[in-house]
């Protein structure tokens, strides 16, 4: 068996001499034989030996000049390694997560994780968006025009209003709305509210089931009556403030452009000081035909109709406008103020205009109204479908309308209908109630 030099430290399987230079060897051949290895000549496999030895001899020795330097061995503490180990983790997770809200749909991303096992952290989020809206509307399109017309608007309550009066709410419905005094309520929908925002919403099902059976009555379609197994809940907002200084009719509706239905907004809690409830608005120019629109001011004091959209939509529905008004009187805008009371809900057609009031907003005060804001669709007629747009700009802007927007997708896909037409889609009531729950994940599987 051949030794191992200790001091160059080659394998064993060749002698050391055996890595020195052979400059001497020449190949060779025996008449012109082939056979064999000729003699005196170099096999591959020592050639190999040969660059190997020297490599390891070089390394070897290059490691050893710190050492013949005496430059002292660079040791890198334990916890050290512990936080470069971190970091390297950090930035993997952080990699992972930009990549999957990249690539990922939102009902399949990590905010849908997020929001179903945080719920609680899903509502603060919500909370701070929602206190930081009103300036940044009121930044995009001012409201000073309008000034003079809300301080000077009648208001309206719950007396304002015959009791057997009802608000037809067909497709087609414009500007219909009544006031309703519904306060046996209030201390379940708040009690149902705090289960709501921790992630427990069966006693706000109960609660919304109750509150309706009151308020059915008072709304009809075309006509015909409405019962509890016609309507579905959308897009339950129970937070706090005074969130959207903009006349408008709600975006939401995109979606179903030709289903029937309502909204409710029920106050819960007053504003501590004056005013903070919503105005409503009204004009001859909207009509049936008409998508959900903003009427916003210039600065020069006319006034623009635009489509109403997403704001990460707008390359796709550009905000150019529908029609331009000379000012407030060309339009015939006119506006009311709801003197509403906790236990009160205003029951309104879906192309109704309103705004939030702007007051807190330009006094740089946080509103501290609670009020329930509620969609209400209702199924199509004699069917457990609802007919539904899947290329509406919020079709993808949070969990439950990505996962509406897919499982319509795969309903037209599988019935070979054009994608972007009208989906008839089976949505039970509290499907929609939740914007950051998908209740259909394993059907879009």
């Amino acid at each position: 068996m051949v030794r191992r030099s200790k001091e160059i430290g080659v394998p064993p399987c060749k002698n050391v001499s055996e890595f020195a230079p052979t400059h001497g060897l020449t190949s060779s051949t025996t008449n012109g034989s082939s056979q064999g290895t000729p003699k005196g000549a170099a096999s591959p496999s020592s050639n190999y030996c040969q660059y190997l030895g020297s490599l390891v001899t070089a390394l070897y020795r290059a490691a050893r000049i710190p050492k013949l330097l005496g430059i002292p061995k660079v040791v890198i503490p334990k916890s050290s390694v512990v936080v470069y180990k971190f970091i390297k983790l950090a930035l993997l997770i952080i990699g992972l997560l930009a990549c999957s809200f990249w690539f990922l749909p939102l009902h399949r991303g990590p905010s849908a994780v997020l929001y179903k096992y945080f719920p609680k952290t899903k509502s603060s989020l919500q909370q701070i968006w929602i206190n930081n809206a009103p300036e940044r509307h009121i930044k995009e399109t001012p409201v000073d025009v309008f000034l003079p017309y809300l301080a000077t608007a009648p208001v309206i309550n719950t007396t304002s209003f015959k009791a057997n009066e009802a608000v037809n709410v067909g497709s087609d419905s414009v500007a219909e709305y009544k006031i309703i005094n519904t306060a046996r309520h209030l201390e379940a929908l708040m009690n149902a509210t705090v289960l709501y925002q921790s992630g427990q919403p069966k006693q706000m099902h109960e609660a919304l089931d109750s509150l309706f059976v009151d308020i059915l009555p008072h709304v009809h379609r075309d006509g015909s009556p409405i019962s509890l197994e016609h309507i579905l809940y959308y897009g339950l907002l129970t937070e706090r403030g005074s969130y959207f200084p903009r006349i408008h009719w709600d975006l939401d509706w995109s979606q179903f452009p030709t289903a029937d239905g309502f909204q409710i907004w029920f106050l819960m809690k007053e504003n501590d000081r004056v005013g903070g409830n919503m105005f409503l608005a009204s004009t001859d120019d909207l009509d049936k035909y008409d998508p959900p629109v903003y009427y916003i001011a210039a600065d020069d004091g006319s006034i623009m109709k635009t489509l109403n959209i997403a704001p990460n939509n707008a390359d796709t529905f550009p905000t150019q406008p529908l029609k331009t008004f000379a000012d407030v009187n060309e339009l015939g805008l006119k506006f009311r103020y709801l003197d509403m009371h906790a236990g009160d809900c205003l029951i309104f057609s879906k192309r109704t205009l309103h705004m939030s009031d702007p007051g807190p907003a330009l006094s740089k005060l946080l509103s501290n109204r609670v009020a329930l804001r509620l969609i209400v669709p209702l199924l199509s007629k004699n069917k457990d479908t609802i007919p539904f747009f899947s290329n509406s700009p919020i079709a993808k802007s949070t969990p439950m309308n990505s996962g509406l927007k897919h499982m319509a997708l795969k309903l037209a896909k599988k019935a070979n209908q054009i994608s972007k037409s009208i989906i008839h889609v089976p949505v039970s009531r509290y499907d929609m109630l939740d914007f950051s729950v998908t209740p259909w994940l394993l059907d879009l599987c």
